[in-house]
Protein backbone atom coordinates (compact mmCIF):
# COMPACT_ATOMS: atom_id res chain seq x y z
CA UNK A 1 0.00 0.00 0.00
CA UNK A 2 1.47 3.30 -0.68
CA UNK A 3 2.58 5.11 2.11
CA UNK A 4 2.73 8.95 3.04
CA UNK A 5 5.67 10.80 2.62
CA UNK A 6 7.49 11.49 5.90
CA UNK A 7 9.88 14.18 4.87
CA UNK A 8 9.43 17.68 3.01
CA UNK A 9 11.74 17.54 0.80
CA UNK A 10 10.85 18.69 -2.49
CA UNK A 11 6.92 18.35 -1.89
CA UNK A 12 5.58 16.11 0.35
CA UNK A 13 3.94 16.20 4.17
CA UNK A 14 6.27 16.50 7.30
CA UNK A 15 4.95 14.52 10.24
CA UNK A 16 5.87 16.22 13.28
CA UNK A 17 6.10 19.53 12.41
CA UNK A 18 7.01 22.01 15.04
CA UNK A 19 6.51 25.03 13.33
CA UNK A 20 5.86 26.04 9.40
CA UNK A 21 7.45 29.21 8.88
CA UNK A 22 6.13 31.03 5.48
CA UNK A 23 6.78 34.06 4.50
CA UNK A 24 4.40 36.99 4.41
CA UNK A 25 2.49 37.88 0.97
CA UNK A 26 2.82 41.25 -0.73
CA UNK A 27 0.05 43.43 -0.44
CA UNK A 28 -2.68 43.02 -2.78
CA UNK A 29 -1.39 39.18 -3.73
CA UNK A 30 -4.21 36.79 -4.35
CA UNK A 31 -5.19 34.03 -1.97
CA UNK A 32 -5.85 30.38 -1.87
CA UNK A 33 -9.38 29.41 -0.45
CA UNK A 34 -8.80 25.09 -0.17
CA UNK A 35 -11.83 23.53 0.99
CA UNK A 36 -11.97 19.62 2.32
CA UNK A 37 -15.56 18.54 2.66
CA UNK A 38 -16.38 16.04 5.39
CA UNK A 39 -19.81 14.15 5.57
CA UNK A 40 -20.73 13.26 9.50
CA UNK A 41 -23.04 10.39 10.20
CA UNK A 42 -26.20 10.84 12.11
CA UNK A 43 -24.73 10.78 15.89
CA UNK A 44 -23.25 14.51 14.89
CA UNK A 45 -26.15 16.89 14.96
CA UNK A 46 -24.91 19.90 16.43
CA UNK A 47 -21.50 21.48 17.62
CA UNK A 48 -22.02 20.22 20.53
CA UNK A 49 -22.06 17.01 19.49
CA UNK A 50 -18.81 18.13 17.11
CA UNK A 51 -16.95 19.15 20.48
CA UNK A 52 -18.16 16.00 22.26
CA UNK A 53 -16.54 13.59 19.41
CA UNK A 54 -13.35 15.51 19.05
CA UNK A 55 -12.91 15.34 23.26
CA UNK A 56 -12.96 11.68 22.69
CA UNK A 57 -9.08 11.36 21.57
CA UNK A 58 -8.32 12.15 25.42
CA UNK A 59 -9.96 8.73 25.90
CA UNK A 60 -7.96 6.49 23.93
CA UNK A 61 -6.19 4.35 25.89
CA UNK A 62 -3.62 3.13 23.10
CA UNK A 63 -2.44 6.53 22.09
CA UNK A 64 -4.28 9.45 24.38
CA UNK A 65 -3.92 12.85 23.12
CA UNK A 66 -4.44 16.52 24.18
CA UNK A 67 -7.57 17.90 22.66
CA UNK A 68 -7.98 19.21 20.23
CA UNK A 69 -4.56 16.85 18.79
CA UNK A 70 -3.95 14.99 15.72
CA UNK A 71 -5.87 12.46 17.53
CA UNK A 72 -8.98 14.62 17.83
CA UNK A 73 -8.72 15.00 14.08
CA UNK A 74 -8.74 11.31 13.44
CA UNK A 75 -11.66 11.06 15.49
CA UNK A 76 -13.35 13.15 13.64
CA UNK A 77 -12.98 12.00 10.13
CA UNK A 78 -13.79 8.77 11.17
CA UNK A 79 -17.02 9.91 12.12
CA UNK A 80 -16.99 12.79 9.51
CA UNK A 81 -15.05 11.18 6.52
CA UNK A 82 -14.19 13.35 3.58
CA UNK A 83 -16.15 13.37 0.90
CA UNK A 84 -15.55 13.73 -2.93
CA UNK A 85 -17.36 15.04 -6.16
CA UNK A 86 -18.99 12.74 -8.57
CA UNK A 87 -16.29 11.48 -10.73
CA UNK A 88 -13.68 12.42 -8.50
CA UNK A 89 -11.78 9.52 -6.94
CA UNK A 90 -10.76 9.10 -3.21
CA UNK A 91 -7.64 7.67 -2.06
CA UNK A 92 -8.00 3.42 -2.18
CA UNK A 93 -8.51 1.72 0.80
CA UNK A 94 -8.71 4.96 3.08
CA UNK A 95 -11.34 5.56 5.14
CA UNK A 96 -13.86 7.92 2.74
CA UNK A 97 -17.81 9.08 2.62
CA UNK A 98 -17.03 8.74 -1.42
CA UNK A 99 -18.93 10.68 -3.96
CA UNK A 100 -21.40 13.11 -3.54
CA UNK A 101 -22.88 16.07 -5.51
CA UNK A 102 -21.87 19.32 -3.29
CA UNK A 103 -20.87 22.88 -4.72
CA UNK A 104 -19.71 26.01 -2.90
CA UNK A 105 -18.94 29.09 -4.67
CA UNK A 106 -15.72 31.73 -3.24
CA UNK A 107 -16.73 35.30 -3.87
CA UNK A 108 -14.13 38.31 -3.11
CA UNK A 109 -14.00 41.54 -4.83
CA UNK A 110 -15.42 41.17 -8.53
CA UNK A 111 -14.90 37.93 -8.62
CA UNK A 112 -16.66 34.73 -8.34
CA UNK A 113 -15.55 30.88 -8.65
CA UNK A 114 -17.51 28.00 -8.36
CA UNK A 115 -16.30 24.65 -6.73
CA UNK A 116 -17.34 22.51 -9.41
CA UNK A 117 -15.68 24.68 -12.41
CA UNK A 118 -13.18 26.87 -10.76
CA UNK A 119 -11.18 24.56 -8.56
CA UNK A 120 -7.93 22.54 -8.40
CA UNK A 121 -8.87 18.70 -6.60
CA UNK A 122 -5.63 17.77 -5.31
CA UNK A 123 -6.96 14.01 -4.50
CA UNK A 124 -6.16 10.70 -6.88
CA UNK A 125 -6.81 12.04 -10.04
CA UNK A 126 -6.09 15.87 -9.19
CA UNK A 127 -2.65 17.77 -10.37
CA UNK A 128 0.03 15.50 -10.26
CA UNK A 129 2.09 16.13 -7.35
CA UNK A 130 3.74 13.33 -4.80
CA UNK A 131 1.52 14.27 -1.82
CA UNK A 132 -0.09 11.46 -0.90
CA UNK A 133 -3.86 12.55 0.38
CA UNK A 134 -4.25 10.27 3.40
CA UNK A 135 -2.40 9.46 6.41
CA UNK A 136 -2.44 6.00 8.21
CA UNK A 137 -2.54 5.43 11.91
CA UNK A 138 1.56 4.47 11.58
CA UNK A 139 2.02 7.83 10.46
CA UNK A 140 0.25 9.94 13.23
CA UNK A 141 0.98 7.64 15.83
CA UNK A 142 -2.93 7.27 16.83
CA UNK A 143 -4.93 4.07 17.37
CA UNK A 144 -7.88 5.31 15.62
CA UNK A 145 -9.80 2.80 15.11
CA UNK A 146 -9.32 1.69 18.83
CA UNK A 147 -8.06 -1.89 17.67
CA UNK A 148 -5.69 -1.62 20.36
CA UNK A 149 -2.81 -1.28 17.77
CA UNK A 150 -1.44 0.96 15.73
CA UNK A 151 -2.16 -0.39 12.12
CA UNK A 152 -0.42 0.57 8.81
CA UNK A 153 -3.72 -0.38 6.93
CA UNK A 154 -6.44 1.63 8.52
CA UNK A 155 -5.97 4.84 6.91
CA UNK A 156 -7.72 8.15 6.54
CA UNK A 157 -8.83 9.97 3.39
CA UNK A 158 -7.78 13.98 3.20
CA UNK A 159 -9.20 15.21 -0.72
CA UNK A 160 -9.59 18.95 -1.05
CA UNK A 161 -10.24 21.80 -3.59
CA UNK A 162 -8.64 24.67 -4.21
CA UNK A 163 -9.68 28.21 -5.28
CA UNK A 164 -6.51 30.12 -6.85
CA UNK A 165 -6.64 33.98 -7.13
CA UNK A 166 -8.82 34.66 -4.88
CA UNK A 167 -8.75 38.49 -4.83
CA UNK A 168 -7.47 40.16 -1.45
CA UNK A 169 -9.57 40.83 1.12
CA UNK A 170 -13.29 39.89 2.25
CA UNK A 171 -14.27 36.76 0.88
CA UNK A 172 -17.54 35.06 1.06
CA UNK A 173 -17.81 31.06 0.91
CA UNK A 174 -21.16 29.55 0.27
CA UNK A 175 -22.07 26.24 0.82
CA UNK A 176 -24.65 26.23 -2.61
CA UNK A 177 -25.52 22.98 -2.82
CA UNK A 178 -25.22 19.98 0.35
CA UNK A 179 -24.83 16.68 -0.32
CA UNK A 180 -28.14 15.00 -0.62
CA UNK A 181 -29.89 14.67 2.90
CA UNK A 182 -27.52 16.59 4.59
CA UNK A 183 -26.89 20.41 5.95
CA UNK A 184 -24.14 23.07 6.65
CA UNK A 185 -22.73 22.09 9.93
CA UNK A 186 -19.88 23.44 11.12
CA UNK A 187 -15.86 24.86 10.01
CA UNK A 188 -12.56 24.26 11.57
CA UNK A 189 -9.33 26.09 10.72
CA UNK A 190 -5.75 25.73 11.46
CA UNK A 191 -4.60 27.28 14.87
CA UNK A 192 -2.84 30.25 15.18
CA UNK A 193 0.42 28.87 17.04
CA UNK A 194 0.95 27.09 13.53
CA UNK A 195 -0.54 29.58 10.94
CA UNK A 196 -2.04 32.64 11.01
CA UNK A 197 -5.46 31.83 9.57
CA UNK A 198 -6.78 32.36 12.76
CA UNK A 199 -6.41 36.30 12.25
CA UNK A 200 -8.77 35.86 8.81
CA UNK A 201 -11.62 36.90 11.50
CA UNK A 202 -13.87 33.68 10.28
CA UNK A 203 -17.29 33.33 11.04
CA UNK A 204 -20.07 31.27 9.87
CA UNK A 205 -24.18 30.53 9.94
CA UNK A 206 -26.42 28.09 9.81
CA UNK A 207 -27.46 28.42 6.05
CA UNK A 208 -23.37 27.46 5.40
CA UNK A 209 -21.94 31.02 4.36
CA UNK A 210 -19.04 31.48 5.57
CA UNK A 211 -16.84 34.47 5.59
CA UNK A 212 -13.31 35.78 6.13
CA UNK A 213 -10.91 38.29 4.97
CA UNK A 214 -7.82 36.95 3.51
CA UNK A 215 -5.83 40.27 3.76
CA UNK A 216 -4.93 39.31 7.50
CA UNK A 217 -3.64 36.10 6.29
CA UNK A 218 -0.07 36.64 5.90
CA UNK A 219 0.76 33.52 3.82
CA UNK A 220 -2.33 34.45 1.75
CA UNK A 221 -3.67 30.71 1.96
CA UNK A 222 -6.90 29.64 3.68
CA UNK A 223 -7.75 26.20 4.58
CA UNK A 224 -11.61 25.34 5.71
CA UNK A 225 -12.10 22.00 7.04
CA UNK A 226 -16.36 21.86 6.09
CA UNK A 227 -18.35 19.69 7.91
CA UNK A 228 -22.47 18.70 7.12
CA UNK A 229 -24.68 16.79 9.54
CA UNK A 230 -27.40 14.70 8.60
CA UNK A 231 -30.99 15.72 8.27
CA UNK A 232 -32.70 18.87 7.89
CA UNK A 233 -32.62 20.37 11.77
CA UNK A 234 -31.65 23.79 12.52
CA UNK A 235 -28.45 24.24 13.58
CA UNK A 236 -28.18 25.47 17.13
CA UNK A 237 -26.82 29.18 17.42
CA UNK A 238 -23.91 28.30 19.57
CA UNK A 239 -22.69 25.87 16.84
CA UNK A 240 -21.77 29.75 14.72
CA UNK A 241 -19.20 30.57 17.58
CA UNK A 242 -15.78 28.39 17.04
CA UNK A 243 -14.20 26.80 19.91
CA UNK A 244 -10.86 28.35 21.32
CA UNK A 245 -8.29 27.22 19.00
CA UNK A 246 -5.46 24.71 20.33
CA UNK A 247 -1.57 25.05 19.33
CA UNK A 248 -2.07 21.18 19.25
CA UNK A 249 -4.24 21.24 16.35
CA UNK A 250 -3.14 18.70 13.36
CA UNK A 251 0.22 19.47 12.56
CA UNK A 252 -0.85 17.06 9.30
CA UNK A 253 -3.16 18.63 8.07
CA UNK A 254 -1.37 22.47 8.26
CA UNK A 255 1.60 20.74 5.74
CA UNK A 256 -1.06 19.14 3.90
CA UNK A 257 -2.62 22.80 3.46
CA UNK A 258 0.44 24.11 2.68
CA UNK A 259 1.26 21.61 0.16
CA UNK A 260 -1.72 21.47 -1.60
CA UNK A 261 -1.42 25.62 -2.06
CA UNK A 262 1.64 24.96 -3.98
CA UNK A 263 0.75 22.38 -6.05
CA UNK A 264 -2.24 24.12 -7.10
CA UNK A 265 -0.47 27.24 -7.32
CA UNK A 266 1.87 25.97 -9.92
CA UNK A 267 -0.97 24.20 -11.46
CA UNK A 268 -4.42 25.42 -12.14
CA UNK A 269 -6.54 22.76 -13.65
CA UNK A 270 -10.13 24.36 -14.60
CA UNK A 271 -12.92 21.66 -14.43
CA UNK A 272 -15.55 21.90 -16.67
CA UNK A 273 -19.00 21.86 -15.48
CA UNK A 274 -20.76 18.77 -15.26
Amino acid sequence: MRRILVTLVATGMLLGLAALPVAGAAAGEPAMVMVMKHLCDESIQSEADFMELEAKAATNEETPMGIPSLGATAETVLACPVVVLTGDTQTPDAIGSGEQDFDFTVEAGDTSQTLTSDTTFSGENGFDTPVEDFACESDIAYDADRSGTIDEDVCLDFSSYAFADVPEGPVTVTETTAPEGTRFGTVRLTPPELSDDAAIGLAFDASGEITFDSSADGDEMAMLHVYNFVGEATMPDAATELPTPSSSLPLLLVAFGTLAAAAAAAVVVRRAKA
